[in-house]
């Protein structure tokens, strides 16, 4: 029986450690980040693992960096494997050495293409046309290990970056339950070595790159407003004030000799970006609640003459 130590923090760790927990093996430690204001009140809050980990009695930690001396308390545990799934804390070599059947992590991205913060996001807004996960080695070089397993799959333009969290969740704990029944079994792995010069990065997505540009081709506007779904929120202006997109998608509708950011009003809430119209399918105003398009038309009567702007 595999003897597991589980580190992750969001509700994108929850689908592997729960199928791990439901299995065979044994989780003789989980490993989160400490809790942390959160929120409008900005109230501490547990992470999704932590109160995973609580409501089925398994024994977890939340240390604030991994030192020496926390090491060598996993070390006492006697630990096989290390499943890393969006943990956030570096993990320093001498705490990766004492894993005698290795770490390895789940990667929200088609490896060596985007490593890093938020793959899930940078795959959407580079319009990439495949989308997946991969189970790879966790060494001291950020996201750099040999590849094990990977899953993709063709990137559906109607899903936000919080649809394919979840579905890349699931897909991720598949592949790592197929992994570690392959080393319970003591098969032979393969892995390959990533190639350097297809490496590229997904920084962290900040807050500032929600405020759109209806100056830019409406493909750029609509994969921005999919990949920041959930977080933070693509915002325009209207009537002086600010707008969230939630949802959009492009149109066939030509729209060079309209004036970015003007509105078409037909069944639907089309505004015109440097190219095409695009689609708003949610959208909420500053105060207001969440309205598809066609509500939005409604309940704030718009007129053709109006227009979405730059904030």
């Amino acid at each position: 029986m595999l003897k597991i130590v589980y580190a992750g923090t969001p509700e994108f760790a929850l689908p592997c450690l729960k199928r791990i927990n439901e299995s065979e093996m044994e989780i003789i430690a989980v490993l989160t980040q400490p809790d942390r204001p959160a929120g409008r009140g900005m109230k501490i809050k547990e992470s999704p693992i932590k109160k995973y980990a609580k409501d089925n009695q398994l024994s977890f930690y939340q240390p604030e960096k991994i030192d020496e001396e926390f090491t060598n308390s996993i070390k006492q545990l006697r630990p096989d494997v290390l499943i890393v799934a969006a943990y956030g804390l570096i993990l320093p070599k001498h705490f990766i050495d004492i894993f005698t059947k290795k770490a390895f992590n789940i990667h929200a991205s088609i490896l060596p293409r985007w490593r890093g913060a938020a793959p899930i996001q940078r795959a959407i807004m580079h319009g990439d046309d495949q989308i997946g996960v991969t189970i790879m080695e966790v060494v001291e070089k950020l996201d750099a290990g040999n590849i094990y397993l990977i899953n993709s799959r063709k990137r559906d333009p109607k899903l936000t970056s919080a649809d394919y969290f979840e579905i890349l969740a699931k897909d991720g704990a598949n592949l790592m339950m197929q992994h570690l029944n392959n080393i319970e079994l003591d098969k032979t792995i393969e892995s390959k070595v990533q190639a350097e010069e297809e490496v590229t990065y997904a920084k962290k997505i900040s807050k500032s790159e929600a405020y759109l540009n209806l100056e830019n081709k409406a493909e750029n506007i609509v994969n921005t407003i999919m990949s920041l779904n959930p977080f933070p929120i693509s915002r325009t202006s209207f009537r002086q004030k600010e707008v969230k997109i939630f949802h959009a998608e492009l149109s066939n509708i030509v729209s060079i000799e309209n004036q970015p950011g003007n509105i078409s009003i037909s069944e639907d809430l089309l505004v015109a970006t440097a190219d095409f119209y695009i689609k708003i399918n949610s959208i909420q105003m500053s105060g207001g609640q969440m309205l598809t398009g066609k509500e939005f038309i409604k309940n704030y009567q718009l007129k053709p003459s109006e227009k979405f702007s730059n904030v």
